[in-house]
């Protein structure tokens, strides 16, 4: 058998709908991610290749899935190809010529750049080709017509020349751990509950694209209108914080495997598979601790020379690794607010975990503690992060001035949000010694809005703060 035959042998296998006309409901999934249709409009409207980039394990390749099963509804089985760049059985230094040969032979039975036909190429994990940022630009430049969809781990695809070679050419989405709505769905927990938190999601959006507080408060109580006491229940919120946005840690049964899930599934794997090789990271095991450490650390100020007498490794080695963790998506390092860009670069980072399940797990601290070590409001602030982030808001930061803080400063819709979260029990008085940060900041720099996100008080409290409890604000 010669290569070409072996190539398209395993590909066949990849490609289960070239027989049955539909994807396997196993490989589908049971939940529509809120990119679904972001990609399906992109296939519809862009020839750009459409990448999508995020930690392992939340789901992408299920995204592909669902995605080929809507096509299915319109385009020819054989004209969507999918490949998992890195199964064993491929010989990848022929892969994309063995791609063109399928479709020229079996399917077009020409010349595919004579074809008026479209085909839809699906590359999972395709960081783990060479060079692979070469060969689907060409396929773009001569204007072969394929329409490529790519995803990988987040450290994979940083290599500058990748980004440089395809500028101009390739969309990006990052996709995140599930949202709380997601989690809902995969937990069984109802639709109506799960469409009053995509409603609140819908909700955010709008705020963040134009803060205006009262317009908020009042589309806020709108959905409370509309669903009612459903979302009075604290339930979908506290396994949030408990168990995160993983869908397979969610779903586990065995205690044993949701103990080892983290760190085996997710962080070695990111590791050894996609930090390693790409920016020849040497020492892995120093690499693990820092990560762990970091995890640890998830909320505090990031101290790398305190970081690198603890692990006992050098200063530049532990700054060099911190960024390759971030790079990964492994932790978020949120840069303090500050006046001019000199004094931002030269403040500590603040180090957040990802997601609050993940943090918990590898923290290994056990649920019954969460009350007595006032571990809830960190998750809660992990939690309002991850939101942020899966709305796209790329200038986040913190903000600290000797004892003041605030936990998050956004940059918005042509405004600064000021976000505190407050997750105590017990009522807010927003007049005591806990939200002299928050003033501070207010007096000097002069947010448009202020959230106060809470445990479960709600109350507009003045022309620009809202406080609002988080299963209000999680989407």
């Amino acid at each position: 058998m010669s290569l070409w035959e072996e190539n398209i042998a395993v590909i066949r296998e990849q490609n289960p709908w070239w027989v049955s006309g539909t994807v396997p409901a196993d490989l589908a999934g049971s939940v529509r991610r809120v990119y679904y249709e972001t990609i399906i409009e992109h296939l519809a409207s862009q020839r750009e290749i459409l990448l999508l980039e995020g930690p392992r394990r939340v789901g992408k390749t299920t995204l592909i899935y669902q995605t080929i099963n809507r096509l299915l509804a319109s385009v020819k089985p054989d004209h969507i190809l999918y490949v998992s760049v890195d199964d064993p059985y491929l010989k990848r230094e022929t892969l994309f010529k063995d791609i063109q040969g399928y479709f020229e032979h079996f399917v077009a039975r020409q010349d595919l750049r004579s074809a008026h036909e479209t085909f839809y190429v699906f590359l999972d994990e395709v960081t783990a080709l060479e060079d692979w940022e070469l060969y689907v630009k060409r396929y773009y430049d001569l204007k072969f017509p394929f329409r490529f969809v790519c995803t990988s781990s987040a450290a994979a695809f940083l290599k500058k020349r990748s980004r440089e070679s395809l500028a101009g050419r390739i969309s990006a989405i990052q996709v995140y751990p599930f949202c709380l709505s997601e989690t809902i769905r995969l937990r069984g927990m109802g639709e109506n509950l799960a469409r009053a938190h995509a409603r609140l999601r819908d909700v955010w959006a709008a705020f963040y694209g134009d803060p205006h507080i009262r317009r908020l408060h009042a589309d806020l109580r709108e959905v409370e209108r509309e669903f009612g006491a459903v979302l009075l229940d604290e339930l979908p919120t506290r396994l949030y914080l408990l168990e995160g946005g993983f869908p397979e840690y969610i779903l586990a049964q065995s205690e044993r495997y949701k103990d080892r899930y983290f760190l085996e599934s997710v962080v070695d794997r990111t590791l050894f598979h996609d930090i390693g090789p790409v920016f020849g990271t040497t020492d892995l095991h120093l690499l693990q601790r820092l990560f762990l450490y970091s995890n640890n650390q998830s909320g505090a100020l990031m101290n790398i020379s305190e970081a690198s007498r603890n692990l006992g490794a050098p200063y530049s080695t532990v700054a060099s690794y911190l960024r390759c963790l971030s790079a990964a998506g492994l932790l978020y390092l949120l840069p303090k607010f500050a006046s001019s860009v000199e004094a931002e670069a030269k403040s500590l980072e603040r180090v957040y975990a990802i997601d609050p399940g993940l943090y918990l797990s590898l923290a290994r601290i056990r649920p019954a503690d969460l009350d007595r070590t006032g571990g809830w409001g960190r998750l809660a602030e992990i939690s309002v992060l991850a939101e942020l982030k899966r709305h796209d808001l790329r200038a986040i930061h913190y903000w600290r001035e000797r004892d003041r803080e605030v936990d998050f400063v956004v940059e918005s819709g042509g405004a600064l949000i000021a976000i505190e979260v407050k997750f105590g029990t017990g009522p807010l008085d927003l007049d005591r010694e806990g939200f002299r940060g928050l003033e501070y900041f207010t007096r000097r720099f002069s947010p448009a809005t202020r959230i106060i996100i809470s445990r479960d008080t709600y109350e507009l409290h003045d022309e620009r703060t809202l406080v609002v409890p988080l299963r209000l604000f999680l989407g």
